[in-house]
């Protein structure tokens, strides 16, 4: 790893040695950008570009809903801009796919066969939803992906030992799956027991499950709520909180 890099942004060891440019950021960067405020927009743009040393043909994203909707992104989208959604697969060269979290998951997926790249947005109810699968799942009808081949990447997020939940939730995802493996009591508050749940564990279960080798599914181990003093948290810093951005892309 570019040692200057690590620095600004987590990096994972193995995506920095490839074909591919994949960042999350660190503070204080903020990728919490107004709509309108494109200058501003354009200005952190340009920054990542010059720590990277490359200038991306666009960045695209789209307005995050805690959905399963996965984007194919083409070029006709490069100037039309996407719909609301929360993953983004792309095979342009040039083209940087960014998600914008404060303590959701954000995980990139990489097929070096194929030369496709993704970024899925997954909080609680993206996870709940299985959207890395449907991803996965639209690489292989989209594109022939074999999921054999396909890498997964899930950058620092809120972990087990902070993401603290009700009943409501948990009883979502036992209505799923077995949630005894993924989750533990914590304590009772104001007469709610509390619950501690591992959504990053559920979602690498539900890659393998979707036909990826555990060789190939990365964690970064990093809990943003631990650490909010280098990554924006929500659970930490609430309606104050800004935005990690990562990005992903292919090399021209």
């Amino acid at each position: 790893m570019n040692t200057g890099l690590e620095k600004k942004y987590y990096i994972f060891d193995r995506l920095a040695k490839g074909p591919v440019l994949a960042v999350y950021s660190k503070r204080p960067m903020d990728f919490l950008i107004p709509d309108g405020e494109e200058e501003a927009r354009q200005r952190l743009y340009a920054e990542v570009e010059a720590d990277l040393g490359y200038r991306f043909r666009k960045v695209v994203h789209c307005r995050q809903t805690h959905s399963d909707i996965v984007h194919i992104v083409e070029e006709a989208d490069l100037e039309r801009g996407l719909p609301d959604g929360d993953g983004m697969l792309t095979d342009l060269p040039g083209v940087a796919l960014e998600i914008r979290t404060a303590d959701c998951q954000s995980v990139f997926l990489y097929d070096p066969d194929k030369g496709v790249v993704g970024n899925i947005h997954s909080g609680w109810r993206g996870t709940l939803a299985r959207i890395t699968v449907r991803a996965v799942e639209k690489m292989v009808s989209h594109y022939g992906c074999r999921p054999e081949n396909i890498e997964a990447y899930i950058n620092p997020s809120i972990l087990r030992c902070c993401f603290e939940v009700e009943d409501d939730v948990i009883g979502l995802f036992g209505a799923r799956l077995d949630v005894r493996s993924y989750a533990e009591k914590s304590r009772v508050l104001n007469g709610h027991q509390k619950y501690l749940l591992d959504t990053a564990a559920i979602n690498r279960d539900d890659l393998l499950a979707a036909g990826l080798r555990p060789g190939h599914i990365f964690l970064s181990g990093v809990c943003t709520m631990c650490e909010k003093e280098t990554y924006h948290s929500y659970r930490g810093d609430g309606q104050a909180a800004g935005r990690n951005g990562s990005l992903i892309c292919l090399r021209q």
